[in-house]
């Protein structure tokens, strides 16, 4: 995944980002331990929309390498 996402931007950033994004999604409520990852986590609404073109790569990478490891669960 760190490939796909821009410099800059931490994994926990662009996961909050990706989140948001989805339209059925109304708020997120991560979680904090100290005031430099609760900042972070609060500018995570300020990065850019992720491109199409990764979001596509994510959903790949997910089919994959980690939905025949977890989808019979569900």
């Amino acid at each position: 995944m760190r490939p796909l996402i821009p410099q800059g931007i931490s994994m926990t950033q662009f996961a909050l980002k990706w989140i948001l994004m989805n339209p059925a999604v109304t708020c997120a409520i991560p979680g904090a331990k100290n005031p430099k990852q609760a900042e972070e986590n609060f500018s995570a609404g300020d990065i850019d929309a992720i491109p199409d073109s990764t979001l596509k790569r994510i959903q790949e990478l997910y089919e994959a390498k980690i939905k025949p490891v977890v989808h019979h669960y569900w």
